[in-house]
């Protein structure tokens, strides 16, 4: 089996923009965008096309 995929900060933050994600956002609403985004959840999002 191959190792993971590491996600760099850079393109959490590419990806996190498709979702309404921005530096500018209040805290709490940047927070949950972050959370559901896990790394695990981007690349099961990918996987499937998104």
């Amino acid at each position: 089996m191959s190792e993971p995929r590491r996600i760099t900060q850079e393109y959490r933050e590419e990806f996190w923009r498709r979702c309404g994600w921005s530096p500018d956002l209040p805290e709490a609403e940047r927070r949950h965008i972050e959370e559901h985004w896990d790394d695990e959840s981007i690349d099961m999002a990918e996987l499937f096309g998104w």
